[in-house]
């Protein structure tokens, strides 16, 4: 379909309601007290699950990426879309750690396949148009809406629960059949394709090479904004048990978690405006600090206002995630683009794994409070020596 043919703003319309439907999460914030009331399992069960999750994504993400690249932008959506249902009905008939680990095993080949397509979409539509200079806006604008999605999920999810615990779950299945939906009225943006060099992975290897190595500006942004979202992620399920920990009851989950993701959405939708002379690794430098006090501030006073401390942790993803994509897409190859963002969400889940599995035996053996200063330490001397490398990997260009 030609420039002329296609309706860019149709197309980035559907695609807003398909982010919208995609992250209408129905049993996000009380899926510790899921694991906990309905299987009889524990926070460290909750985040072997989770890894298990990441590696699944690792192991689909930059192939997702790359098919988007060489077949279709909407195909690749579509069969996440057909995983993510798959996945959510199978976890309303689980009875056992492994059934959960399978299913969730599925989920995380749905959102592989949605990791960097969705953003390519619409940097390919604006690009067709000559827009590209709105890209940082658009990107806000749907990274706010999945926030915002997450955020009336959270409060309808806390209440779908004490009707019935499987409630969530059900509804968050529906939510994916609608996403299905946009995803095949969507059109494929006009763009440069590329066919694979030798082999997909041969063709995946040298695109992650480039992102890493071969760009030192993409490189240093990949590497310091991964230890910094799988840091936000990790705040992400920290929050349930630090509820539990402080003492707010399980009512007040969803309404907490919804204030938090309202939080980072409203950054995400609005941090375009936000005038600045600094640099991308002076800005990527100043988000990487504020989890660090956050933990330190929430370890110290331990009552149920400081949750804030850990809400305000929504803001470094919701402001920071757009601005990371916008700078990774203006040096990016247009052909290899969906490869490259794929890149940045499969090391966040790479450096997740391991992480995860310590942060779940520290707080399941100590305390949450052990777990976030545990995280906190990891930021600050992981975070430090990636924008040390990154400073003298842009000297060395000098």
């Amino acid at each position: 379909m030609g420039v002329q043919a296609m309706n860019a703003r149709l197309n980035i319309r559907l695609v807003y309601v398909y982010v919208m439907m995609i992250n209408t999460i129905f049993i996000l914030p009380v899926l510790l007290p899921y694991f906990q009331t309905v299987l009889g399992l524990e926070f460290r069960h909750l985040l072997m699950g989770e890894a298990l999750f990441a590696a699944v994504v690792i192991a689909m993400e930059v192939p997702s990426g790359w098919l988007s690249d060489v077949w279709s932008r909407k195909g690749t959506l579509i069969a996440g879309c057909f995983f993510s249902i798959l996945g959510y009905c199978g976890m309303l008939f689980v009875t056992n750690f492994w059934s959960v680990m399978f299913f969730m095993g599925i989920m995380g080949v749905g959102v592989a396949f949605n990791s960097g397509t969705v953003t390519a979409i619409i940097y390919d539509t604006l690009a067709t148009k000559g827009k590209i200079d709105a890209y940082q806006r658009l990107e806000g604008k749907r990274h706010a809406i999945a926030l915002y999605s997450v955020a009336g999920a959270a409060l309808t999810g806390g209440l779908l629960f004490q009707i019935h615990p499987k409630l969530p779950l059900a509804f968050d299945a529906g939510s994916q059949v609608i996403a299905l939906i946009c995803a095949c009225l969507i059109t494929e943006p006009p763009r440069v394709k590329r066919s694979a060099e030798k082999n997909p992975i041969y063709d995946m290897m040298v695109t992650i090479k480039y992102a890493l190595h071969g760009h030192k500006e993409i490189g240093g942004i990949i590497l310091v904004s991964t230890i910094l979202f799988c840091t936000t992620k990790m705040f992400l399920w920290m929050q349930q048990p630090y509820m539990q920990h402080v003492g707010i009851p399980v009512f007040w989950f969803g309404f907490v978690s919804a204030a938090g993701f309202l939080f980072g959405g409203f950054l995400g939708h609005y941090g375009h405006v936000i005038k600045h002379g600094l640099g991308n690794r002076m800005v990527i430098a100043c988000m990487t600090c504020i989890p660090i006090f956050a933990a330190f501030l929430a370890s110290v006073f331990q009552v149920p206002f400081s949750i804030l401390f850990i809400l305000i942790v929504s803001g470094v993803w919701g402001f920071g995630f757009p601005f990371v994509q916008n700078a990774i897409n203006k040096h990016a190859d247009p052909a290899r683009r969906a490869t490259i963002l794929s890149t940045l969400g499969l090391l966040i889940n790479l450096v997740f794994i391991p992480t995860s599995f310590v942060l779940g035996w520290l707080t399941d053996h100590y305390s949450i409070i052990t777990g976030l200063m545990f995280v906190a330490i990891q930021l600050m001397i992981l975070g430090s020596l990636g924008l040390w490398l990154w400073q003298r990997g842009a000297r060395e260009k000098l």
